[in-house]
């Protein structure tokens, strides 16, 4: 029996992975960390486990993965957040000799999951950076708004407000978002909001073998996010490569001594033209399943890089589609459309070009049925809420 992958995280970037694999038949087991997960109901899924103790204690991936090393010896373990992608660095020495890790220690991961080190790294690469007025506990209060507040890691945020950061319009907003930031035990940093709509949000994705070696990349345009303006990719789309987005996230890969699939966002700002920096990922996002119709798959280039010790290789197929959160789209259109003011022909558009889904498949529809169950449930117990407080 070929070695399979443990999964770790069941929402939308852990289904981008569990399919990747499946195409190449693998065997899956899906460890969901939330309950609103859904990629644990996919038909290539073997097996299924819980662990949603994991954004409160990130040891406990560890001992859930040595408990388990008899039953997946050798197994590969991808991580689709951060705090997945924490505990397999932090405890990188210890799950080696188990299993096969494609990421590396936490002395590289680090740099890409602290969003303070991250931003000072880009900065002193020569990177265009927002402008950081320092964490919240120096108490800063900008001149000038909106402004961001970021968790230097925001899993636990997600799980406690389900936003991964905040946008502040002036100092009762900021306050209020830093409030919520430390109720979710967390430290955070308050940065500039780069001006401009959501379609300036450029993504780069390549990959880093053994050697070094940046293959042939991908970028990835966000059309619409939700929520708007903070929130994770909902719409999105391949664009065309501007060439400082390729020498800019190598360039700060090299200097991190980087080896695996890496996303690194850019925004062009609407006031300056310019490109400025805003993270990088080491591990699968949202959008994952837009990538393998291009022929740029970093999670099969990583399986062949990690698992099968062969050189990865790209083979852009020249695919320029389009990759759609269906649901979130939807209601997303439909809530925010007074702030997003789109046009018709803007909202349909990416579902004229060729196209993935986040979600929705054909081939694996239980994922999809599985998500709606979810939000039908949510709006009825939202919906009771509202009935309750209206009556007293």
């Amino acid at each position: 029996m070929p070695p399979g992958a443990v999964v770790v995280g069941a929402h939308v970037n852990g289904l981008g992975v569990i399919r990747a694999l499946a195409a190449r038949g693998i065997p899956i087991a899906a460890v969901t960390t939330r309950p609103f997960d859904m990629a644990h109901h996919s038909r290539w899924v073997s097996e299924r486990h819980e662990l949603f103790e994991l954004h409160e204690d990130i040891d406990s991936l560890a001992d859930f993965l040595e408990l388990n090393a008899r039953r997946w010896p050798g197994w590969a373990v991808y991580p689709t957040n951060d705090d997945s992608l924490t505990a397999l660095a932090r405890h990188h020495e210890r799950l080696s000799s188990s299993y096969t890790l494609p990421v590396q220690p936490w002395e590289t991961v680090a740099d890409i999951v602290d969003k303070d080190r991250m931003h000072h790294l880009a900065r002193t690469t020569g990177i265009e950076v927002p402008v950081c007025h320092g964490t919240m506990d120096d108490g800063v209060m900008p001149n000038r708004y909106p402004v961001l507040v970021k968790p230097i890691q925001h899993d636990r945020l997600i799980s406690t407000f389900g936003t991964k950061l905040f946008l502040a319009r002036d100092a009762g907003e900021l306050r209020m978002a830093e409030a919520r930031v430390r109720q979710a035990g967390l430290r955070g940093l308050v940065f500039d909001f780069v001006p401009g709509p959501d379609r300036n949000l450029l993504v780069y994705c390549v990959y880093v073998d053994a050697h070094g070696e940046p293959s042939p990349g991908v970028t990835v345009r966000k059309l619409r996010q939700h929520p708007p303006l903070i929130g994770g990719a909902r719409v999105a789309q391949v664009a065309t490569e501007p060439p400082q987005l390729r020498e800019a996230t190598v360039e700060l890969l090299r200097r991190i001594g980087f080896r695996g699939m890496a996303f690194a966002e850019f925004k062009l700002d609407s006031n300056t033209g310019r490109f400025v920096f805003i993270e990088v990922n080491g591990r699968a996002v949202q959008f994952n399943s837009l990538l393998p119709p291009t022929g740029v798959d970093l999670v099969a280039m990583s399986w062949s890089d990690f698992v099968l010790k062969e050189r990865p290789r790209a083979r852009p197929t020249g695919w320029s589609g389009s990759w759609i959160h269906l649901q979130a789209d939807i209601r997303c259109s439909i809530a925010y459309r007074r702030i997003e003011r789109l046009s018709v022909s803007e909202l349909v558009a990416p579902y004229r070009r060729p196209k993935t889904f986040a979600v929705w498949s054909a081939a694996d529809p239980r994922p999809y049925l599985a998500q709606t169950a979810h939000s039908v449930s949510g709006a009825m117990a939202a919906l009771g809420r509202r009935v309750n407080r209206r009556a007293a």
